[in-house]
């Protein structure tokens, strides 16, 4: 059996998987996604994330049909999707994918945080989504951030018995993949970071090859 990857493997494979096996997810598996998520840094320490589990096959089944009502109206913008260039177009189809088989995904989570609590909303709240995701993907698991299955909150919120005093930020549905992790393709650092002030280049960033330093961690 394959050991757990390193902190940097993760980082560099982890990429939003939206095709998931029915193989359940068990508790232990959970709590230790969930006891990755809370370490993650809080503002004032207010730790006032919270989350939901759902594995109601009724409650996903609603969240499918807001999921596939929002898809319906996003890919409007794309009237001819197989003629995207392949990244775009394998990336929609997935999330067409997953809006069509919301019901089928093994469990969700939904993630809540007290309602104007931080002066930035979600500053508190996302660090802590993204701890769950990369602790998942330690896991064999993926999963990425779906709020199309958050069409309509309200309903949701009365569904889950979410009080009035917290905000919904966001749907994580999560399995084992049937797709594969990373690595994944970015835009090279040196196109994204400026040394000082915006525009100026950054020399050591300008000497590093393309991909980064991805091959100092995953396995050829």
């Amino acid at each position: 059996m394959r050991e757990q990857p390193g902190f940097f493997e993760v980082v560099y494979t982890t990429r939003a998987l939206r095709r998931f096996r029915p193989d359940p997810v068990p508790d232990e598996v959970l709590f230790q996604l969930l006891d990755a998520a809370i370490r993650a840094p809080s503002g004032q320490n207010a730790q006032d994330w919270r989350f939901i589990i759902v594995r109601d096959r009724t409650v996903k089944e609603r969240m499918q049909t807001w999921a596939l009502q929002a898809w319906e109206r996003y890919a409007q913008r794309f009237p001819d999707i197989d003629s995207l260039p392949r990244t775009q177009r394998l990336s929609l189809r997935a999330v067409e994918h997953l809006a069509s088989h919301f019901a089928e995904v093994p469990v969700v989570i939904v993630v809540c945080g007290l309602r104007g609590r931080h002066t930035t909303p979600g500053g508190s709240i996302f660090p802590a989504v993204q701890n769950l995701l990369l602790a998942a993907r330690a896991l064999g698991l993926g999963g990425s951030i779906f709020n199309l299955a958050l069409g309509d909150r309200e309903a949701l919120r009365q569904l889950l018995g979410i009080p009035d005093t917290n905000e919904i930020f966001c749907a994580l549905p999560l399995g084992y993949p049937s797709d594969r992790h990373g690595p994944v393709r970015r835009k090279p650092v040196k196109n994204v970071t400026f040394l000082e002030r915006w525009g100026r280049r950054w020399p050591f960033a300008e000497a590093q090859p393309d991909e980064g330093w991805q091959g100092r961690w995953l396995q050829p």
